[in-house]
């Protein structure tokens, strides 16, 4: 009768197993330099390729935690690097903010802009300084590239400013044509772009006057004695674009007798932590801001 395929291996499986026995147990009693030749045989044949695998996996471990290390290493280098970056430009904003304070010509205060939960960050901004800093409504905000708003309501010793962004704003402008002729007009923000408009517009500009590409537009100081703000000579933008058909203003529609330009902000807001509020009347700016633009 043939013996079985199940019955035939586990007899041989029963049988290694004794071999495999009788060879440890001769190993065991064997003499120590017989011991030490066996084991050097085993290493050097079949244990040879394992051990070889084993030396890799310890060096992949190593090479891993070698490459962790050093990703740690960059990271915190980027880190720190980034950190005096930000530092540095601080600083360099605060040293414009003294520069500028120490050149303007009427009483002014510094400022922080604070944090703000309760107002709208596209249009208003919460400063640090207040009634009792000798801040009061309608003071004029401004920051060392020109323009920021104007104060609209005052605390004891924090102040909220409407920001240009704000659909309210208008600040009467000036600027020249190509034969250095003075222009005037009103400038507020681009409108149509919402609360997050990052544009201006030179408004009134007369049909037959036109504003060349790249000119500066600041304040013209006009209207002060009639509840104007603003003193003249504060950077408000540049103009970038002229005007197209369907932007003419007027009563004549299309045909209307004024244009309107577009203008890019010489500051945007939500780049400021210090600015500066105007607490005198009058003065001309333009001087100080000139020194600024160098």
């Amino acid at each position: 009768m043939p013996v079985a395929p199940e019955r035939f291996a586990s007899r041989r499986d029963t049988v290694a197993c004794l071999i495999c026995l009788l060879c440890a147990v001769a190993a065991r009693v064997a003499p120590v330099d017989i011991q030490l030749a066996i084991a050097s045989g085993i290493t050097d044949t079949i244990a040879a390729p394992f051990l070889a695998l084993q030396e890799q996996v310890e060096l992949l471990k190593a090479a891993r935690a070698t490459v962790t290390e050093r990703m740690a290493q960059i990271d915190s280098a980027v880190v720190q690097d980034l950190e005096t970056e930000s530092i540095r430009a601080e600083n360099e904003r605060l040293r414009r903010l003294l520069d500028l304070s120490a050149r303007l010509p009427l009483q002014h205060v510094a400022a922080e802009v604070l944090r703000q939960d309760d107002l709208a960050d596209e249009t208003m901004l919460k400063l640090s300084v207040g009634r009792d800093h000798g801040v009061e409504p309608d003071d004029p905000v401004i920051a060392p590239g020109g323009i920021v708003g104007v104060i609209e309501s005052v605390e004891a010793r924090t102040s909220n400013a409407m920001i240009w962004t704000d659909a309210e704003f208008r600040a009467s402008a000036m600027t020249q044509d190509d034969d250095d002729n003075y222009i005037f007009g009103i400038v507020g923000p681009l409108t149509s772009e919402g609360p997050t408009t990052t544009l201006m517009e030179l408004r009134g500009v007369p049909f037959r006057r036109t504003v060349p590409v790249g000119a500066m537009v600041r304040t013209s100081g006009r209207g002060l004695e009639l509840g104007g703000v603003y003193p003249i000579g504060i950077p408000i933008g540049t103009v970038i674009a002229e005007p197209e058909e369907g932007e003419r203003e007027g009563e004549q529609g299309r045909e209307g007798w004024s244009r309107t330009y577009r203008i890019q902000p010489a500051v945007h807001p939500a780049a400021l932590s210090h600015v500066i509020v105007l607490t005198g009347l009058g003065g001309d700016l333009a001087d100080a801001f000139e020194v600024e633009r160098r």
